[in-house]
């Protein structure tokens, strides 16, 4: 069968449980990124079978769809359950002013959907695409521009073998960088990572929040969920771990950090 990049394809080998679609195409070897999981894999062109190009565009449309729906969903739990902001006289009273965002991802279409999400979520976000490799070497001059209160550096990753990884040699080396630019872990809060990234190395060289602790594929709304409970918590407390992960989808073992105090401020009047 005849493959061309962008492609949406599954693996016989695991029962086409995945989708991914086609980043680059070798004689003997393609390299996959998924679809909904931030997992990037490579395999054999005997080994993929095509997703039928009708359905194609419906999933580029369910995919949207889809990260709306969840979206609002947690929007509402947390208004009904959230502790920020207790009672409509406070609401009346004060302005949130949650903190900012700047987002660099390695997939074009999971940067769009975040940022869309961002704006549904009131968390004023700029985003950037730029494949993980050359994320390290661009990232201070990005950091000095915007000056996030908040960063994101995600993408595709996976597990190779003999503890080698797709790219998490490279969000390291940006994560350092960041972190050499901002030292303080409050000031700079840093999410990095994607499916099975090397989540101790992460956080050692100064990730806030990484993927993941238990090598579980990341669904690619998960950073935006941890930016939503960072960005809306308020800078008096720190959010416990557990809460951190009980917002993602991916849940328990996908994510992991450390204690980190949140950046929502309160402007009166």
């Amino acid at each position: 069968m005849r493959f061309e990049i962008g492609d949406y394809v599954t693996r016989r080998s695991y029962n086409s449980d995945i989708i991914f679609k086609i980043e680059k195409l070798h004689e003997d070897k393609v390299i996959l990124r998924g679809y909904k999981l931030r997992l990037m894999a490579d395999a054999s062109p005997d080994d993929l079978v095509k997703v039928n190009k009708n359905d194609t565009n419906s999933l580029r449309r369910n995919l949207l769809h889809e990260s709306y729906e969840y979206l609002q969903r947690q929007k509402r739990n947390l208004i009904i359950n959230g502790n920020m902001i207790r009672n409509k006289e406070m609401d009346n009273c004060y302005r949130k002013k949650p903190g900012r965002v700047l987002h660099i991802d390695g997939d074009r279409d999971y940067l769009k959907i975040s940022l869309q999400n961002y704006e549904n979520l009131q968390i004023q976000a700029k985003g950037y695409y730029m494949r993980e490799k050359n994320i390290a070497s661009k990232i201070k001059d990005y950091l000095q521009v915007f000056k996030p209160d908040i960063l994101v550096i995600t993408g595709h990753d996976g597990y190779v073998e003999n503890s080698k990884y797709h790219t998490s040699d490279y969000f390291i080396e940006a994560v350092k960088k960041a972190r050499y630019y901002e030292n303080n872990l409050d000031d700079l809060i840093i999410f990095a990572g994607a499916c099975q990234s090397y989540y101790k190395k992460l956080i050692n060289s100064g990730a806030n929040f990484a993927s993941s602790p238990e090598g579980k594929l990341i669904h690619f709304l998960d950073p935006v969920m941890v930016v939503e409970k960072i960005a809306n918590t308020s800078i008096k407390e720190v959010i416990s771990v557990k809460d951190i992960i009980k917002t993602t989808i991916t849940g328990k073992g996908g994510i992991g950090g450390i204690e980190t105090r949140g950046k929502l401020r309160l402007c009166y009047p």
